[in-house]
C-alpha cells in the first residue's frame, strides 16, 4: 500500500528500477506485517524525491493510514537533528570551545574532566542510560541525581553511546543560551530551514498526524504526539536526547542541508569548515567511529546503513523505528521512519530492515549522474 506521491526519477540520479526494488521491500514486509507502516525519503544534493508511504501508521486502538505527512516520535534522532546542530551552530557563534568542561558552565555538575567534546563523541564516562524519572520526581530532582552520577568507565576510554550524556548537553546549551531547546532549536534550525512540521511539545496540528507508539504505563491509553522516551517525558517532553517530532519531508530537507555542507535553498545554516568537523571521526582507535553526534560508518560491520553507503557516510538511529543516513561520496541520503514500538517494542524488527533498505537505496545511485 503506497501513500506517496507520483515518482518522477528523470535526471534524478537513480536508476528508476533499482528505486522501485527499494520501495518494493518496504510494502513486502507491511504485506508480511513486520511493521505497521514506514515512509521513506531518498535524494541527493540537488535532488529530493517525493517521500512515499506504506502500511499503517496506527494499528491500535484502530487502524490509520500512513501518509506522507505522518508525524513520528524520532527519540535519538533528536541527538542530531536538534541537540548536535544547535551545539555546532553555537560553537560557530564563539560561545564556548569543544574542549570546555561541562563543570565550567554547570557548577553542581561533579566530573572536572568531563568536556563537551566528550559528550559530543559518548566518550564521557557516563552510563549508557539510568531511569532518572526513578530518581528524581520534578526536573529538577532528575537533573541534580544526574549531576552526581558516579561514572561507568575512564572518560575517553571507549564509545558507550550515552542518553544521559545528551540529557546533559541539552541542559548545558540551556544555560549558555537563556532558553530551552525546544526554543533554541526552532530559533536556530527549524525556522531557517523552514521546517514545517518539526517541533518538541507538538501542538494539535501535530498530534493529530502523529503515529502512536506504546501504551502509557499508568493511563494504558497509547503515546500519540507524546514522547515515548521516559526521561525526556519526565523532564516534561523537551531533552536532548529525545523528544523531537518530525515528518520525513522536514528530515529530507534537514539531510541536503548536510550534504551541501551546510546550505539549504541558499540558506547558509552551517560553514562548510563545521559540518567537516562534525562528520570526522573523532575517536580512532576507539570502539566506535563517532564524528561530533553523528555516527561514522567507517569500516565496523553491522552498520544500519548496510554494506553499499561508503565508509564516509554517517548517521543516527532512533529507538522508536527511525533513521537517517547520508553518504558525500555517493552525495545520497536515506530517511526511513517506521513504527518499531507499536503496538509494542517487542518486535523491533525495523533494526533487520534498516541496512536492507540501505543496500537496495544505495544500489540504485545512477553512475552516469554522479560523472555528470
Amino acid at each position: 500500500m503506497t501513500a506517496g506521491r507520483q515518482i518522477n526519477t528523470a535526471n534524478s540520479g537513480f536508476r528508476p528500477e533499482a528505486l522501485s526494488r527499494a520501495y518494493a521491500l518496504l510494502a513486502q514486509w507491511v504485506a508480511e506485517k513486520r511493521i505497521p507502516g514506514a515512509v521513506v525519503a531518498v535524494g541527493r544534493s540537488q535532488v529530493l524525491l517525493p517521500p512515499q508511504a506504506f502500511g499503517f501508521a496506527a494499528l491500535e486502538p484502530e487502524k490509520r493510514t500512513l501518509t506522507i505527512d505522518t508525524v513520528y516520535d524520532l527519540a535519538s534522532l533528536t541527538k542530531v537533528v536538534a541537540t548536535t546542530t544547535c551545539t555546532l551552530i553555537m560553537l560557530e557563534q564563539g560561545a564556548f570551545r569543544l574542549d570546555d568542561t561541562v563543570r565550567h558552565f554547570i557548577p553542581e555538575f561533579l566530573h572536572e574532566n568531563i568536556t563537551i567534546r566528550h559528550l559530543l563523541t559518548h566518550t564521557s564516562g557516563l552510563p549508557a542510560w539510568k531511569p532518572l524519572y526513578q530518581l528524581g520526581t520534578t526536573p529538577e530532582e532528575m537533573m541534580a541525581a544526574l549531576y552526581r552520577m558516579p561514572p561507568a568507565y575512564e572518560t575517553g576510554s571507549k564509545v558507550e553511546y550515552s542518553c544521559l550524556g545528551f540529557i546533559l548537553l541539552g541542559e548545558l546549551l540551556n544555560r549558555i543560551a537563556g532558553k530551552p531547546l525546544n526554543l533554541l532549536a526552532e530559533e536556530l534550525v527549524f525556522a531557517p530551514l523552514k521546517l514545517q512540521d518539526t517541533a518538541f511539545l507538538p501542538g494539535l496540528r501535530l498530534k493529530e498526524r502523529a503515529a502512536p507508539t506504546e501504551p502509557d504505563r499508568k493511563t494504558g491509553q497509547y503515546l500519540q504526539g507524546v514522547v515515548h522516551d521516559e526521561n525526556a517525558r519526565h523532564l516534561g517532553g523537551v531533552a536532548g536526547n529525545a523528544g523531537l517530532f518530525s515528518t520525513a519531508y522536514d528530515l529530507a530537507v534537514f539531510c541536503q542541508m548536510y550534504l551541501n555542507k551546510g546550505v539549504y535553498a541558499k540558506k547558509q545554516v552551517l560553514s562548510p569548515d563545521t559540518v567537516e568537523l562534525a562528520i570526522t571521526n573523532h575517536t580512532p582507535g576507539l570502539n566506535s567511529s563517532r564524528g561530533l553526534g553523528w555516527v561514522i560508518k567507517g569500516n565496523h560491520p553491522y552498520s544500519s546503513a548496510g554494506d553499499l553507503f561508503s565508509p564516509s557516510s554517517y548517521g543516527h538511529t532512533g529507538f522508536t523505528g527511525t533513521s537517517i543516513w547520508i553518504d558525500p561520496e555517493l552525495d545520497l541520503y536515506l530517511v526511513l521512519l517506521t513504527n518499531g514500538v507499536h503496538p509494542s517494542r517487542q518486535q523491533a524488527q525495523h533494526i533487520r530492515l534498516r541496512p536492507l533498505l540501505a543496500n537496495a537505496v544505495a544500489a540504485a545511485v545512477s553512475t552516469q549522474y554522479q560523472e555528470r
